[in-house]
């Protein structure tokens, strides 16, 4: 319950980079990678391509990507694949995604 409350604020009460740095903190906490590296680095697989990540959230997939570019060129996650996300720096993510973190 509290998982399906935290998803319908992020998509009512979010913009779209807090909507896109709150999806990648779920899909950790889900996969159980959270927790081994709270502030650090984790590798989360993406099981969505980035048209369902857009419709999942409510956005555009070109806003989806601008926002996985805006992470990247700001150092907070590497992509190296369409399949996968290297998330450097969680503190940083999680302060981005707001209250769902």
């Amino acid at each position: 319950l509290e998982e399906a409350q935290n998803m319908m604020m992020t998509l009512s009460n979010k913009s779209a980079g807090e909507k896109v740095a709150a999806f990648l903190v779920m899909l950790a906490k889900r996969q159980g990678r959270i927790e081994q590296a709270s502030e650090g680095e984790v590798d989360v697989p993406l099981p969505m391509s980035r048209l369902d990540i857009a419709d999942y959230l409510g956005l555009t997939i070109e806003t989806v990507s601008r926002r996985l570019t805006v992470l990247k060129s700001e150092g907070i996650i590497e992509l190296p694949d369409r399949r996968s996300a290297h998330i450097c720096h969680m503190g940083e993510l999680k302060q981005l995604a707001g209250a769902l973190a």
